[in-house]
């Protein structure tokens, strides 16, 4: 099972060591009230099961965001596109738009790293939706990265949001990832 741990929540520029916490960390959390977005960004699987898990743990809303033009299946092809658009600051257009994001106060932002970054689709969300005043809680799923630059792409796509603590789950754990999700939201229902 994870735990958190020094690479897995990190909020502004103080590390958090949890650990194999079980209590009060993983008991029920009162969302009532809160009016809670899940958006998301997902290639493999992973950032969505992530998703899935904080919008049932939140009862808050879900919004998977897609582009008009899908990425490549080709990992290589995948992988080439990613680093030219990071490379130029190209953000894609989006199928996906939140017209009532202004009804949220709290947004979780979640996608999976791609060369430490956040995705493109999700930086393209960032800069397309006002997020001023909004608390923004990033959650991630990586391979080597941890949270990586997640944080900064959030200040700088969405400067006057309030950055909350970030998740980071190991790709290959997102389906685990159940308690530590738990763990997680109650940290961040505190802030």
């Amino acid at each position: 099972m994870p735990r958190l741990n020094r690479r897995s929540v990190v909020g502004g520029g103080l590390s958090l060591a949890i650990g194999g916490m079980t209590s009060p960390l993983c008991g029920a959390q009162n969302w009532t009230g809160k009016r809670v977005l899940v958006v998301y960004h997902s290639r493999t699987g992973h950032t969505r099961t992530v998703a899935e898990t904080i919008r049932r743990r939140t009862g808050g809303d879900l919004v998977e965001i897609e582009t008009v033009a899908p990425y490549p299946e080709d990992y290589q092809a995948l992988v080439a596109q990613n680093v030219e658009e990071q490379r130029s600051g190209f953000l894609p257009p989006l199928r996906t738009r939140v017209g009532d994001i202004a009804n949220y106060e709290i947004v979780f932002v979640g996608s999976p790293l791609w060369n430490i970054r956040l995705t493109p689709p999700i930086r393209s969300f960032l800069s397309s939706h006002e997020l001023a005043g909004k608390a923004v809680a990033p959650f991630v799923t990586y391979i080597v990265s941890g949270l990586g630059n997640s944080r900064k792409d959030i200040a700088d796509l969405a400067p006057r949001s309030h950055i909350l603590d970030g998740l980071a789950v190991l790709g290959e754990e997102a389906m685990q990832a159940d308690n530590l999700v738990a763990q997680w939201l109650a940290i961040v229902n505190s802030q």
